[in-house]
């Protein structure tokens, strides 16, 4: 769980477009955050995602657009393919008028939040037609494109409220000890970290941490962090390092225990992985 190091919005250009194919080009994307909104179109296969403090299942054809800051993770146990732009807040226009105060600031603070839109739903067909043509004005990467992006994410967002996907009236999670560990796990995966080192981060008690933790993450702190160095170690691998390399270099200690924990996560070898997306790539 951390956040992201990359930039995905600048003045210029206030958004990113990426392409995720799991497990093609990752394993999974473990949880993560930053002060960018996220749209996602699942275009293929199944998988759950993690929006705060909840699991939701996912599949083709489900839309789902993720509020700033909120914690958030994608797994499958086959393949899910689906287009992302991830873009800033100033895409929807001046923070001081009141359409932006009453519709768009409570999501941002937190104390509203959207439900994933799937084809069940009245206003589906507008919210897809909305969402691709955000996703294909991303791809253009052009400023008249970008002009009409900005009208099609207002339409996007009037729509989850047409849709009944936006439930307000509720209190912030407050998660920033959490954010704080997720933090320093990201920046020091590769060193001896333990639950107390964690927990002395973010001066919580070690039972409080774990608690808190287990609640935020769906799992232990201790099971997050091999899940990290193993996606850190699967991005080096497909780079070009050894796999003992690799192990060593995010944080494992021995060997044996680092192919075991990279089966049971990824479902195959190191080297069946690497062979595996070398001959994709091919």
């Amino acid at each position: 769980m951390e956040k992201e190091k990359r930039v995905h919005s600048s003045i210029l250009i206030p958004y990113s477009y990426y392409s995720g194919r799991i497990p093609d080009y990752f394993p999974f994307v473990p949880l993560h955050w930053h002060r960018e909104w996220e749209l996602n179109v699942i275009t293929e296969g199944n998988g759950v995602v993690r929006l705060g403090e909840k699991e939701t299942e996912a599949k083709a054809g489900d839309i789902v657009l993720i509020q700033p800051e909120l914690l958030h993770a994608i797994t499958t146990d086959d393949r899910l393919f689906y287009d992302t732009v991830v873009f800033s807040s100033d895409m929807f226009g001046n923070g001081e008028d009141r359409s932006y105060r009453k519709m768009v600031h409570p999501l941002c603070l937190g104390r509203a939040c959207l439900q994933i839109a799937e084809e069940k739903n009245v206003c589906y067909k507008e919210i897809r037609e909305c969402a691709d043509t955000v996703i294909c004005c991303a791809r253009e990467n052009s400023a008249e494109a970008d002009l009409l992006m900005k009208g099609e994410l207002l339409r996007l967002l009037w729509f989850f409220y047409e849709g009944d996907l936006v439930s307000g009236n509720r209190e912030p999670v407050q998660n920033g000890e959490i954010k704080a560990a997720i933090d320093y796990m990201s920046i020091h995966y590769a060193e001896n970290i333990t639950i107390a080192d964690l927990a002395g981060q973010v001066n919580l008690s070690q039972s409080y941490f774990m608690q808190k933790f287990r609640e935020m993450a769906g799992m232990g702190a201790a099971e997050y962090l091999n899940r990290l160095r193993i996606q850190k170690a699967c991005e080096k691998i497909l780079s070009g390092s050894s796999i003992s390399g690799a192990a060593f270099d995010c944080g494992f200690r021995n060997l044996s225990n680092f192919n075991r924990q990279f089966r049971m996560m990824v479902g195959c070898t190191p080297r069946e992985y690497r062979g595996r997306n070398v001959a994709e790539e091919t």
